[in-house]
Formats: C-alpha cells, sequence, structure tokens
C-alpha cells in the first residue's frame, strides 16, 4: 500500500546513492514541513533567523534531491546513452535541414529569377535617365502654345502611367502585392512635366529592385547562423559519457573487490600556493578554476556551484546546531537532519559528474529540439519564397522583361522625337495600351497558369524582335501588325 503512494523512481532502490538520496529526501521533507510549521505557529511574535535558514537550507536540498532522483528510472549509464541516441538523431535530423536549405539556396542561385531581377533594376536605371533629360527639354517645347502644351503633359503623364503599371510586375507576387511606386492620382495631380518627372524621380530612386539579392543573403546569413548553432549545440562539452578523460570515472581503478575507487576530479590538493579565480571562455563561464593556497577547486557548472554552496551552508548549520545542543538549546532531531542532509550533498558531489551528464545532456537535447523547430520554420518560409520565385519566373521572363525593354526602345526614340512628339507618344500609347489589353491575367502567366511556356516564349521572342528595329515608326508599325494578326494572339 505505502509503495503505491511513492514515485516509480523511488519504489525500487537501484544503487548506495539512490538509497542515500531517497532516505534523505524523506528526511529534507520532514523537516520542512516541522520547520515550516513551527516558524507558522512563532508568527509574527517571535521568528528565528536560525529556522528561516534552516528551512531554506532543507527546502533547496529537497527540490535539487527529488531532480536527481527523477534520473533514477533506469541504470544511469542506459539513461545516458538513452540521451546521447535522442540527441544524436536529434542532430542528423538537425543537419538534414541545414542541408535541405543549403541546396535550396544553391539552387536559387542557379535559376533565371535573379536574371529578371537585375533586368527590372537596370530597366529602372534606364527610365530615370528619360526622366532626368526629357523633365527640362520637354517643359519648353510648345511652350508658346497652351493646347499644345496640355496635350503633351497629357501623353507624358499616360506614358509614365503605362510604364509603372508594367513595372508593378517586378514583384515576388505581382499578382497580390504589386510594386507600387507612384499612384496614378499623384501623377494626374502634377501640372508640369517637370513635376511629374521630379516625383517619379524621387520615388524610383529609393525603389530598388533587390527582393531575390536581398532574400538570398538574408538566408545565406541565416543558413551560417544556424550552421553555428549546431555546431555550438553538438560539439564535446568536456563532461561527456563516463568514460570521457578528466571525468570520475575515467580515473576510477577497480579493485580486487569489483568496486571502483573514485577520485575527485574537480577537487586537488597540493602544487603551487596561489589564490585566484579563472572562469572559461564557453558561453555560461564554466568550468571556472578556483585556486587558494594549495588546494584547488573545479566548478564544473552552476549546479555544481550550488551544492558546493549547500554543502558549506549544511556545515555551517550543523556546528551551530551541535553547539545549541550542548547548551541545552537545540533538538536532536534537527543536527541528526542536518548530517543526513550534508550527507546527501556530500554524495552527490562524490559523483555529481556521473548525475550532471544526464542534466546535461537532457539540457542539450531540449535546446536542440527547440532550435530544429524553428529552423524547421525558417526552411518554410525559404521554401514558400524560392516556389513563389520559380513560379513567377516565366511571367517575368516572357511578359514583364521584354514589355520593359519595349518601353525603354520607345522612350529613347521619343527622347530624340523632334517632328510632332504629340502625334507620336500618342500612337505609342495607344499600341501600348492595346498590347496591355491582349496579355490576359497575371495568374496566367505563371509557371501553372492557363498559358502554355511555349507561348510565353513566342510572345518574349516578337517583342524581344520589335525592339531590334532602330526607328519609332518602325517599332509601332511592327507592334500594330503583331497586334492585329494572330502572331500575339495567346491562348487565355
Amino acid at each position: 500500500m505505502v509503495k503505491a503512494l511513492l514515485p516509480g523512481t523511488m519504489q525500487t532502490i537501484q544503487d548506495c546513492t539512490h538509497f542515500v538520496l531517497v532516505a534523505g529526501t524523506f528526511v529534507c521533507g520532514i523537516q520542512v514541513v516541522m520547520l515550516a510549521a513551527q516558524i507558522w505557529h512563532n508568527f509574527p511574535s517571535e521568528i528565528s533567523v536560525k529556522d528561516c535558514v534552516a528551512l531554506a537550507f532543507f527546502a533547496r536540498c529537497l527540490c535539487y534531491m527529488t531532480s536527481i532522483i527523477g534520473q533514477f528510472e533506469g541504470k544511469l549509464q542506459e539513461k545516458q546513452k538513452q540521451a546521447r541516441i535522442e540527441k544524436d538523431n536529434l542532430t542528423r535530423s538537425y543537419n538534414d535541414l541545414i542541408g535541405e536549405m543549403d541546396s535550396l539556396l544553391q539552387k536559387s542561385a542557379e535559376s533565371s529569377a535573379g536574371l529578371a531581377e537585375r533586368s527590372f533594376e537596370s530597366k529602372r536605371r534606364d527610365f530615370q535617365r528619360f526622366l532626368e533629360r526629357v523633365k527640362s527639354k520637354y517643359s519648353v517645347m510648345y511652350s508658346g502654345t497652351k493646347k499644345d502644351s496640355d496635350q503633351l503633359l497629357q501623353q507624358f503623364k499616360r506614358f509614365c502611367i503605362n510604364w509603372l503599371h508594367v513595372f508593378q510586375e517586378c514583384s515576388i507576387n505581382p499578382v497580390t502585392f504589386p510594386k507600387i511606386v507612384v499612384k496614378k492620382e499623384e501623377i494626374e495631380s502634377k501640372q508640369s512635366i517637370e513635376q511629374v518627372a521630379d516625383l517619379l524621380l524621387q520615388r524610383l530612386k529609393r525603389t530598388e529592385v533587390k527582393f531575390i539579392t536581398m532574400q538570398r543573403e538574408q538566408d545565406q546569413k541565416i543558413l551560417l547562423q544556424k550552421k553555428g548553432e549546431a555546431k555550438r549545440l553538438t560539439q564535446a562539452t568536456g563532461r561527456d559519457l563516463l568514460a570521457l578523460p578528466n571525468s570520475a570515472a575515467a580515473r576510477s581503478p577497480t579493485g580486487t573487490d569489483g568496486t571502483s575507487s573514485k577520485t575527485l576530479s574537480w577537487f586537488r590538493l597540493g602544487g603551487p600556493i596561489g589564490c585566484y579565480l579563472r572562469r572559461s571562455t564557453t558561453e555560461d563561464g564554466y568550468p571556472k578554476d578556483f585556486r587558494f593556497l594549495c588546494g584547488q577547486i573545479i566548478i564544473l557548472s552552476y549546479e555544481h556551484f550550488v551544492l558546493l554552496l549547500g554543502m558549506v551552508a549544511g556545515f555551517v548549520l550543523v556546528i551551530y546546531d551541535l553547539v545549541c545542543l550542548v547548551g541545552g538549546m537545540g533538538h536532536a532531531s534537527t543536527l541528526v537532519s542536518g548530517l543526513i542532509a550534508e550527507g546527501c550533498i556530500m554524495v552527490m558531489l562524490l559523483r555529481f559528474e556521473e548525475l550532471d551528464v544526464i542534466q546535461q545532456l537532457t539540457r542539450e537535447v531540449q535546446e536542440l529540439s527547440k532550435q530544429k523547430e524553428q529552423l524547421r520554420e525558417q526552411r518554410e518560409k525559404m521554401t514558400d519564397f524560392w516556389e513563389t520565385a520559380q513560379s513567377t519566373t516565366e511571367l517575368w521572363l516572357y511578359r514583364t522583361v521584354p514589355r520593359l525593354d519595349l518601353y525603354k526602345e520607345v522612350h529613347s526614340q521619343l527622347e530624340d522625337e523632334k517632328d510632332d512628339l504629340i502625334t507620336s507618344m500618342s500612337e505609342a500609347n495607344r499600341q501600348l495600351q492595346d498590347l496591355e489589353n491582349k496579355l490576359g491575367a497575371l495568374e496566367a502567366w505563371r509557371k501553372d497558369g492557363k498559358i502554355q511556356t511555349e507561348e510565353k516564349k513566342k510572345f518574349g521572342k516578337i517583342i524581344n524582335g520589335i525592339c531590334q528595329e532602330q526607328d519609332l515608326t518602325e517599332v509601332l508599325t511592327q507592334l500594330e501588325t503583331s497586334l492585329n494578326g494572330n502572331a500575339l494572339k495567346l491562348g487565355v
């Protein structure tokens, strides 16, 4: 009946260490209840500082011993091996995710998305140069006739709006999130060509098209960081399984009776006389090397430091209880409980390296598992971005880039037009608008859209051929011929 009330880790005693810790847990638990009841009974008229310190000491011992007992579900070495296997599995899974991300980045570098992006940026700069050259040139043309100057202003606005409409497609998701540089209403509100050009120049200078480059650099930075995290989480920490050098078990010669004669690797006597504290260069600063006179203590971890501090505090309490008992003011039960708790601390310190390995591996497994989830989320984001870029590449290469090339050829010719600029720009706007009306929806141009890849390539080839003409009249004539015939007919 009593056994059924005990936790599973206390029902079967596995070794002497386990027995000492279970006994110490019961003793500390009883002392915590007794001291708490005594303090509560005397509160607030009489509060004993000694009782408060003793309560804190026994409560801390109870918590730590309970956590250590939780490791005795099986043999310590078996549990270490299980934790190591779990860590190795997580490490392989983590490295596999990093490998997938690395492969994804390499494929992105080989894709045509970067080529399309460079073309977008080139056409942006070309249009900026066009605006800088014509803003003053066009402003003085037809300056004597208001009707002609107003017509030129309207056609110039229309041409800029048409170009911006094409430039909206220079986005990772042009369907849902088009790249809007200037709204149509802002352009329509301007009263002169110079004002329109200045507005566009101001916005375009701040609108670099580098979403592919920036994403790749960001992903490379994250990948490098994750590789560093993987190295930090999986590298040897200096306190591995029981067979590691410098550990207690590593220097535990077995006697003739089959028992181990263990020595403490973290405590030494002898050597040069000195006094100093040196901390490690690791992230948590452990282990720390503390030298006092002719002795040396290696503080392995924060938990090790707490145990050492608890040993000193327990020793002071035991001495105080002994003095009080001799003077007739103390209780033997408190002294005995203190001695048992101090003995438990000594046992844990003697086997600390062996017990701490499991806690250390558990912390590493938890941290690695957390990092793995974060890495998986990052990989999903990367995959979504590059899959979107891959599915939009055909839209950029065969729809957006050829039209930007066509606009570059047209505005280069309009820049040098001297005979009848208004008529030429009006005709160019009309045909360019007709071209837009024949393109169909953006979704149809994606990789999985309704338009076949061969039709997209044919469209791009025809537009590129028109761009080879050296005269604006020929460019517009070829464009009109293609629009009126079946050459630019798409299956949408």
